[in-house]
């Protein structure tokens, strides 16, 4: 190869986010987590960068005409896409971009639509623009994912959605979405005056026998739609460049989002990164051709490796982007002893698939932008841990679902520990999985819980609540039912009474409480600042009713801080077996 892609550079003291981020980074141990390439910088971009710092003074600057000439000229090179320099808007990042374009075409309160599991900073944009998010979720039919068009559709015709975040080529699962398949959700969104904020970010990474194809090429009604986001980022590895180009054909939608970047502050880019994306455009091809010859070789490697070793492991096919999506469930762990078998076992750090997303629980994302060396350490270190997993005994866990025998509830109380609930239990009961004690939302259950009380012990139910405090801190309280101390958490990863997957999940699907916390902002805040909590700061809810032969009557996992079912839905399940 002309180029190198074997070296692996020591990013251990440059201030790198990534190796800073994973303790004991080094060469031989190699985070392969975020984006971001580990592969030396393409020599012409080094060299005008070097040209730029030698030659230029380094003040504000803002976009040339060879900028516009390079710009356009790759997007019709390598896409199809005719683009002029006044459908053009520079901002520091895709992420920023996104910002700026739920701004732009969406109102406070109004939902966006999001195709799950994706990558995580679209819930982030969408809620720090204090609007809502819809799901949809992607189908996995094998190893191939495909888009819900009925599910689609039936949400876009929602009068408060009025965008799709769309990613194409898709990130983290790897898709290069086929005409037919972005003409479909083109017609949907056109149909119901949904824009679509189309993020191309990895539109060049495509694999050999794979065909990308812009979306607002599609036709009209796609220009009009269509913000299509790009960047030199990811192809070239320059995100600390801080360039991006957001092209959108529509003139009236283009005025709007410069006038929101504008509001939003966003000015003129880093003076590095116009040289840099010049050089890219004009001066990398054949860099980038051999770029994706290695990541192609990378991909194969990691599938022949899993189908050798680990056939339960489904490797989904990468199509576009470096970044390949593992569907891991076959191996038999929750994602939480995954995660902890891949970090303190194996010492590897991907992507855990639940930042996606709850549909990628289970999946791992791997980054295949390193040197072949690093990629076998990698899978050797991840073989040794899982002969270790495989060898030891493993721990009892499972959902709680209906018509299921409960088994093993063994719990204390801040008067007695040891009690098992097959041993004590001699009426139907309500097993309230809570926070711990100190929570609002806890003490909020408690007192709705004190108030029913009467109305529950005369129809003959009794209520356990369960919560991550220590038997001494609950001794205070004085209630009429039991206080269930699990400090440690057991009972709650025994039953998969799980954390939510990000402190941006513990509110995504709750406008309520989004509205109740003032915004992301004080969401973030509860979760930084002030006194370390009880328990497990993202804890989710869960509620389960038990009759006295240990089968599960009802069972509900929260998907929010909030999410609780109301106390006459439980009675009602409790109702109809007949034993209240």
């Amino acid at each position: 190869m002309q180029y190198d892609f074997t070296s692996i550079p020591d990013r251990s003291a440059c201030g790198s986010s990534k190796w800073d981020a994973v303790p004991g980074a080094c060469t031989e141990k190699v985070p392969l987590s975020t984006a971001d390439m580990e592969f030396v910088t393409a020599p012409p971009i080094v060299d005008a960068l070097k040209q730029t710092a030698e030659t230029t003074i380094l003040g504000y600057s803002h976009p040339t005409e060879e900028y516009y000439r390079a710009v356009c000229g790759w997007m019709a090179r390598k896409h199809g896409f005719t683009v002029t320099p006044e459908q053009i808007i520079t901002t520091p990042g895709v992420v920023y971009a996104l910002g700026v374009l739920i701004d732009a075409v969406c109102e406070p309160g109004d939902s966006v639509l999001i195709l799950t599991p994706v990558y995580y900073p679209f819930d982030m944009a969408v809620l720090a623009k204090g609007r809502n998010i819809v799901y949809s979720e992607l189908k996995l039919t094998g190893t191939r994912y495909t888009i819900d068009y009925g599910d689609l559709e039936e949400k876009a015709k929602r009068s408060d959605v009025r965008a799709l975040l769309f990613c194409n080529p898709h990130n983290p699962v790897g898709r290069v979405w086929s005409r037919d398949e972005l003409e479909r959700v083109v017609d949907i969104c056109a149909e119901n005056d949904v824009f679509i904020i189309d993020d191309e970010i990895h539109n060049d990474l495509i694999m050999p026998g794979y065909t990308h194809t812009v979306m607002a090429t599609l036709s009209d009604t796609a220009e009009r739609i269509c913000a299509v986001c790009t960047a030199p980022s990811k192809t070239f590895n320059l995100a600390g460049l801080q360039c991006s180009n957001i092209i959108i054909k529509n003139p009236e939608v283009c005025a709007k989002v410069r006038a929101a970047s504008m509001a939003n502050l966003i000015l003129d880019l880093n003076v590095f990164a116009f040289p840099a994306c010049i050089a890219a455009y004009t001066q990398c091809d054949a860099w980038l051709d051999e770029l994706i010859t290695v990541i192609a070789g990378n991909a194969s490697y990691v599938e022949s490796f899993m189908a050798e070793h680990f056939p339960a492991v489904k490797t989904i096919p990468l199509e576009g982007t470096y970044l390949l999506w593992l569907d891991m469930r076959g191996l038999g762990m929750t994602h939480v002893e995954l995660e902890r078998l891949m970090k303190e076992d194996a010492g590897l750090y991907l992507d855990e698939g639940y930042i996606f997303g709850r549909a990628g629980r289970g999946f791992e994302r791997i980054n295949l932008a390193c040197s072949r060396t690093t990629l076998e350490r990698s899978m050797e270190r991840f073989l040794r841990a899982m002969k270790g997993w495989e060898a030891s005994e493993k721990p009892y866990h499972r959902d709680l679902v209906c018509g299921e025998t409960l088994e093993g509830f063994v719990y204390d109380t801040p008067t007695a520990a040891g009690l098992d609930l097959a041993e004590t239990i001699t009426k139907p009961t309500v097993l309230i999985f809570s926070r711990y004690y100190s929570c609002t939302f806890c003490q909020a259950l408690l007192a709705q819980l004190r108030q029913a009380w009467p109305m529950l012990s005369e129809q003959g139910i009794d209520v356990k609540v369960v919560m991550q405090t220590a038997r001494e801190r609950a001794a205070e309280a004085d209630f009429p039912f039991d206080l269930i101390c699990d400090p440690d958490a057991k009972l709650y990863d025994r039953y998969h009474v799980f954390e939510a997957d990000s402190a941006v999940a513990m509110v995504a699907e709750s406008p309520k409480l989004i509205a109740a916390l003032g915004g992301v902002r004080q969401l973030a805040g509860m979760m930084m600042g002030g006194d370390a909590p009880e328990g497990r700061a993202r804890q989710l809810p869960a509620v389960f009713a038990v009759t006295p032969d240990m089968v599960v009557r009802y069972a509900h996992y929260g998907r929010t801080l909030d999410d609780m079912p109301e106390l006459p839905e439980v009675i009602a399940a409790l109702a109809a077996s007949g034993l209240t």
